[in-house]
């Protein structure tokens, strides 16, 4: 007699389900739409506990727009993101650093061949600096003193000036 199993197709949406139920704990990601344009739509917030600070735009609002949230641990995610609604730029300030994997999406992969070959190259520990044709990150902190960005250059709308912008 067979070991019942769960089928390929149960699977496949206990899976999905999961992903659906822990997408609210993902915060902007870049090359994504900004999560405060997603909490604009509803009264609450994307990430459980965070508190929407500004969704205002930023000096060149014809450009980009800035939206800005708090999550629990007291940490501030900027997202910068495009006239079509593309994070293009991420900024982090505060006691915890946030998740990087969450924040960088897509690129997370580049990032971590990024301070692989700094690591390889003798470069450990704080500041991390990851600087390719796809992305760019610097972070750099100690306990409850957490800051840094990043960016894709690919997706910065004309006119804009990233150091300007990431002030």
């Amino acid at each position: 007699m067979k070991h019942p199993s769960i089928s390929h197709s149960k699977q496949l949406l206990i899976c999905s389900l999961l992903t659906l139920f822990s997408a609210g704990d993902v915060m902007a990601t870049l090359g994504q739409a900004p999560s405060a344009s997603l909490a604009t739509a509803s009264t609450a917030p994307v990430w459980p506990g965070a508190k929407k600070l500004a969704a205002s735009p930023g000096p060149a609002s014809n450009l980009y727009s800035l939206h800005e949230n708090q999550l629990d641990s007291g940490t501030t995610i900027r997202e910068y993101a495009s006239p079509s609604g593309v994070v293009f730029a991420l900024a982090w300030r505060g006691p915890v650093l946030p998740d990087l994997n969450a924040l960088l999406g897509d690129y997370f992969n580049t990032f971590k061949v990024g301070v692989e070959q700094g690591r390889l190259a003798g470069r450990r520990g704080s500041p991390v600096s990851v600087q390719s044709d796809q992305l760019v990150v610097k972070s750099t902190g100690r306990m409850r003193n957490f800051s840094g960005y990043a960016y894709a250059p690919a997706l910065i709308p004309s006119g804009v000036n990233i150091n300007d912008v990431l002030q």
